[in-house]
């Protein structure tokens, strides 16, 4: 009687490994051949035996043979075997953003050169008709920065706006003549934020003869949410003009212990989000850290990205 492939084996492998020291060897080889052997490949004849009804392989299904060889190969044990040796490929975390906005550019020459120095887009909000807003916004635009404009609006503290001020007092004529000759003295404008405006920004006329103008300008708006009861954002919407809320302020309190607790603050917030916004302003205490932090949020999986492109992922 002709012995089985696998008692052929037996013998081949008893007779190649029979000292004892290769015992490790010969249980190693057989292991995989074995495994091999039963999960994968069965001679025709034997496989209709093994397929029988009612076991696990009858609901199976074969793959073609196209190169008639006798043998079949089972759809389950081959996908068995391919995540054996395909390598696991974990997962990789989906990206998180912030973006950062420095308010307030414009009164100091040298802060607003110190902050367009900054590494990373960072985005760049100017106060209009100030003695070197639109010198640094030029400068800002042509180092790859992108700029805002840094709308002064009414607030409840009755603090003093200066020139291009935006208050209820205006008519919708004077609104907008107002708005335009502020966009107009921050050139490459690519948006706007409010300066202040904890009062306008809770007003539904007024936001909407803003987010008007914004829409025929093709601006975004930021809300810089100086009042729990801006409207806004709701009012933006409404006028489909692109719009963010800020949701940290970096330095109300500017000193090192705070800036840092309120820029990890805004990091967590992004890692729980995928995105956040933070705004500060060009004091020396934040831009002497904003020097060191930017350049470790690569290390920590974090990109810092511009206000228009944080409103495209959104979007």
């Amino acid at each position: 009687m002709s012995q089985s492939p696998l008692k052929k084996l037996w013998t081949a492998v008893l007779h190649q490994y029979h000292k004892p020291e290769s015992l490790l060897v010969m249980c190693c080889v057989l292991s995989v051949i074995m495994l091999a052997w039963v999960l994968l490949v069965h001679p025709a004849a034997e496989l209709d035996s093994f397929n029988s009804p009612g076991s696990i392989a009858a609901v199976t299904h074969d793959v073609e043979d196209p190169l008639h060889t006798g043998i079949l190969v089972r759809d389950d044990a081959a996908s068995a075997l391919i995540s054996l040796v395909t390598p696991v490929v974990e997962p990789q975390p989906e990206k998180i953003y912030i973006a950062i906005i420095l308010d307030d550019l414009g009164n100091n020459d040298a802060l607003g050169m110190q902050a367009i120095s900054l590494l990373g887009a960072v985005t760049y909000a100017v106060l209009p008709h100030t003695p070197h807003g639109e010198r640094l916004a030029v400068l800002a635009y042509k180092s790859g920065k992108e700029v805002m404009l840094h709308a002064p609006m009414s607030n409840l503290g009755q603090h003093p706006l200066g020139e291009g001020g935006l208050t209820p007092l205006l008519t919708e004529e004077e609104f907008t003549a107002s708005l335009l000759r502020s966009i107009a003295a921050v050139p490459f404008a690519k948006g706007v934020n409010n300066h202040m405006g904890s009062e306008l920004t809770g007003s539904r006329l007024q936001m909407q003869w803003l987010m008007r103008e914004l829409k025929l300008q093709g601006l975004y708006f930021v809300d810089s949410v100086t009042t729990a009861h801006s409207v806004a954002p709701e009012i933006a919407g409404e006028f489909a003009v692109p719009n963010l809320r800020r949701h940290v302020f970096l330095d109300n309190q500017a000193t090192h212990e705070n800036i840092d607790f309120e820029f990890k603050r805004l990091l967590a917030i992004a890692r729980s989000k995928g995105s956040a916004v933070g705004i500060g302003h060009p004091y020396p205490e934040t831009l002497a850290y904003l020097e060191q932090a930017l350049r470790t949020l690569e290390a920590e999986g974090i990109e810092l990205i511009t206000v228009s492109r944080m409103l495209e992922l959104n979007n």
